[in-house]
């Protein structure tokens, strides 16, 4: 079958997931490099009721795992179905998110043209990289994950950068916003979706970087796009005509990743082909098709995809934000309920149940994918730590966002629609609580004092919290010089409020005073009173005046 994942690894099935009324199964690895054949007829009645009953919400706290894109007309519904995570797309966090909920600014970054259209190395960014512009907002958000731009490869819409320019502006807001706030954390841009010609795109912006700057791209996370849209219209000649249609090779959706190659875009079958031969190359690792809009095949391969591409680059110890994915095309009926709107190659519509059944399979497979060899070590290998749905209303968009299929809140009357009823269900089903882990025990090199001939160390610990919501109380970091942990150096207190998911940490620091010239070793427990959960503790060294370093050669 077309576009699988191969291994020979345990499959196992979601019983949940039998909405297909046909023969086929749907089968979703329970890691990453699993095998999954996915066989789609959607010639069948998929608009059937979903006889599955509405849960009680039950979650104990607002679930940073699920997020939405937001605006304020669905404020009130944050709170109640306990949404951790909400994106705005812009660089403050507004009023109407509640506190407990985590909010992802962003700067949005537009390459310069000249008057006759043609683009300038150069590039704007909203708001200014300056003390008066995104410095202010730096200032009321201590500790934020930044996301610099969005959709950056698209042409006209969105930010639209080559990846040349996009490197430029990564290295520029990076280390503004480190210097602003060295707490803060930086993230790559989403790509519309992961194919070959947007993971072009990444490599080269890696690339240009390098080539400016001399050093590897510094990225805190990653962030991600999973939508299945073709990029181009094939290449079509008709039988009995010499050249290809006007209109082959013309970028569709997504469109071409701006400075990629053309030849690594996903191909639309040409309108003028007849159906069958569609249904043909709809069979082909080239070509997305309009009913695989909502394949849960193709949406693992891309998240597999991307996380292969970041350890293939040295970036497997980073976190992955998916911060878009649903189903865009329109639904709209007639007056007699017909679907008058966007059909797929076998007739059928992308109704309310068929991106209701969608949401559910990809994110059971978000909650459970991990991957010791491709996943985030400090998340236990999960592939995705934040998914965030795209979106929960419709944000006063007008004609961008008419009929989407994918609101979770209905524009007209305000209540959740069927998804947005799924979207609480799946999140009262989890168990919310934080969970804490050590990420780095730091060393340390200091000289001695001159006159007294000892040293003062710095003592560092970074922690993380990899459960699905923030702490709610304090907890005590205390550093030892025993193994036993009995001769306490010093201690610090870490207030609530440290977010969930692994993606942002707190590094605790204290003073090693009256250290003699040599190797001193030090061992550091977290939560040792079992405030949030299980203590875990780990150790480092500090080294005074050292004569020689021998440091491990690295080869790249």
């Amino acid at each position: 079958m077309k576009k699988t994942l191969t291994n020979n690894q345990t499959l196992y099935l979601w019983v949940s997931a039998l909405f297909l009324l046909t023969a086929c199964l749907v089968l979703i690895p329970s890691t990453a490099n699993a095998a999954s054949d996915v066989c789609i007829d959607l010639r069948d009645d998929l608009d059937a009721e979903d006889p599955e009953p509405i849960i009680e919400v039950s979650a104990a706290a607002p679930n940073c795992r699920y997020g939405v894109t937001a605006s304020q007309k669905g404020a009130s519904q944050i709170g109640p179905m306990k949404i951790g995570w909400v994106i705005t797309f812009g660089p403050s966090k507004p009023s109407w998110v509640p506190s407990n909920v985590s909010h992802t600014p962003m700067i949005r970054l537009q390459q310069s043209r000249d008057e006759n259209g043609k683009r300038l190395p150069t590039y704007t960014a909203r708001p200014s990289l300056t003390d008066r512009g995104l410095g202010q907002q730096i200032q009321a958000n201590p500790g934020a994950v930044w996301i610099v731009g969005n959709e950056v490869d698209r042409v006209f819409w969105q930010d639209d950068l080559m990846p040349e320019v996009y490197a430029v502006a990564y290295h520029d807001a990076y280390h503004f916003i480190k210097q602003k706030d060295p707490t803060a954390k930086v993230a790559v841009s989403g790509l519309v979706l992961v194919t070959p010609g947007r993971l072009q795109y990444l490599d080269k912006v890696l690339d240009a970087y390098r080539a400016k700057y001399g050093a590897p791209m510094p990225v805190d996370a990653w962030t991600f796009h999973a939508y299945i849209f073709p990029e181009r219209i094939e290449d079509y000649v008709r039988p009995g005509d010499k050249d290809p249609l006007p209109d082959s090779g013309k970028p569709v959706f997504a469109s071409i990743a701006n400075g990629t190659d053309p030849a690594l875009a996903m191909k639309l079958p040409h309108p003028q082909r007849p159906p069958s031969e569609k249904l043909e190359l709809c069979q082909r690792n080239d070509y997305y098709c309009i009913y695989e809009h909502d394949s849960v095949n193709l949406f693992v391969q891309q998240v597999i995809a991307m996380r292969s591409w970041m350890k293939a680059r040295g970036y497997q110890n980073t976190p992955l934000l998916l911060t878009e994915w649903s189903l865009l095309h329109q639904y709209k009926v007639n007056a007699n309920g017909q679907c008058i709107d966007t059909k797929d190659e076998y007739g059928n519509c992308f109704t309310p149940q068929r991106v209701t059944k969608f949401m559910e399979e990809s994110i059971r497979y978000l909650e459970n994918a991990t991957d010791a060899n491709l996943g985030y070590p400090l998340d236990n290998y999960r592939l995705v730590q934040q998914w965030a749905w795209f979106l929960l209303d419709d944000g006063d968009l007008g004609d961008f966002i008419a009929d989407n299929p994918s609101l979770l809140i209905d524009p007209v009357s305000n209540t959740l629609t069927q998804m947005g009823r799924k979207y609480r269900d799946l999140i009262a089903a989890t168990t919310t609580q934080p969970n804490l882990v050590i990420d780095r025990v730091f060393a340390d090199l200091v000289d001695a004092d001159a006159q007294s001939g000892v040293g003062t160390a710095t003592l560092r610990v970074s922690i993380r919290n990899n459960g699905n919501t923030p702490t709610t109380v304090p907890f005590q970091v205390k550093f030892y010089r025993d193994a036993g942990m009995t001769q306490l150096i010093g201690q610090a207190t870490v207030p609530a409020g440290l977010e969930g998911c692994a993606v942002n940490d707190a590094v605790v620091e204290v003073a090693w005073e009256n250290l003699n010239p040599g190797v001193h070793r030090y061992w550091v427990s977290v939560d040792s009173e079992g405030a949030i959960g299980a203590s875990k503790t780990g150790s480092s060294v500090v080294i005074v005046d050292p004569q020689w370093i021998f440091l491990p050669m690295l080869q790249r």
